[in-house]
């Protein structure tokens, strides 16, 4: 989970966000139009199920795999091989892989609602969690603009320990406003939290090439990463998203996905765009 550490003699601040039963703490020290109409699309996962698997995880997974389903049923991209890379060394590569497809699919369009019709045992020897869905599935109205891109990146680690830090790296062809929010997926799939703009790093509006944090801001706080405390693996997948719109677009510091890209479909989808980047988490022992 990713901290926001500051570093000057300030007393050290706590932002305490609960999620599920885990928090993520954001640690403060220092140094238009409407959207398309839905379609309510059938969908079906599975996963692995065995002894070493809580039915949570194991139906989790399947629960995302439904989702996936639905999406690819809409026609939308494939998950592309640059982001396979921060998988290719995980411990869990096939949790991995999943949420990177999954994940990747809000580029084309996003589920608003969905029931799970089945929950169960099932598959081969009866050893996956096998979910079924209705969704209201939502193909994004219009198209990217081409001369409005934003270009970021991590660097080359796409494998971290907890302790470690983050510095995002970007490049803007035009002006804009620019957010960047946290996905956990493995504590919190249906929410993500805003880790920039925020209290010590207010202007978004940015140009050009740049970092977050910003470098006039670089020495009053870094982007620290955590490990979940009640996560029972070693091993978690994290996923940062740098958004950029042309104009002003204000986020709360949590969000549910779906309001988010609803929001982002009313606004169109010329007017936005987004990066998205994996990593995994490792815990230290």
């Amino acid at each position: 989970m990713m901290h926001l550490r500051f570093m000057s003699i300030c007393d050290l601040l706590l932002f305490l966000l609960s999620v599920s039963s885990a928090v993520i703490f954001f640690t403060f020290t220092p140094l238009s139009s409407f959207a398309n109409t839905s379609l309510s699309i059938k969908g079906k996962g599975m996963s692995y199920w065995d002894d070493r698997t809580s039915k949570k995880d194991a139906c989790d997974i399947a629960e995302l795999e439904a989702k996936n389903d639905v999406l690819r049923q809409l026609g939308l991209e494939r998950l592309k091989s640059n982001q396979v890379e921060a998988c290719s060394d995980s411990e869990d590569k096939v949790n991995c892989e999943l949420y990177q497809s999954t994940f990747n699919t809000i580029s084309g369009g996003y589920i608003k609602n969905f029931e799970i019709l089945e929950q169960k045992r099932g598959g081969i020897d009866n050893k996956f969690c096998v979910v079924k869905i209705i969704a209201d599935a939502i193909k994004f109205k219009g198209k990217h603009d081409p001369n409005f891109i934003i270009n970021a990146d991590i660097g080359n680690r796409r494998r971290f320990f907890e302790g470690s830090h983050l510095n995002i790296n970007a490049e803007l062809n035009k002006e804009a406003f620019v957010s960047v929010l946290g996905w956990y997926p493995d504590i919190d799939k249906e929410n993500y939290y805003k880790l920039f703009p925020n209290e010590f790093d207010k202007n978004n509006f940015l140009q050009n090439r740049f970092k977050i944090p910003t470098r006039i801001n670089s020495k009053r706080y870094k982007l620290d990463i955590g490990f979940p405390a009640d996560l029972k693996k070693d091993e978690t997948q994290e996923f940062i998203i740098v958004l950029a719109t042309k104009r002003k677009f204000a986020i709360l510091n949590k969000i549910k996905v779906s309001e988010l890209l609803t929001r982002l479909d009313e606004v169109g989808k010329s007017n936005w765009y987004m990066q998205k980047i994996g990593y995994s988490v490792l815990r230290k022992k």
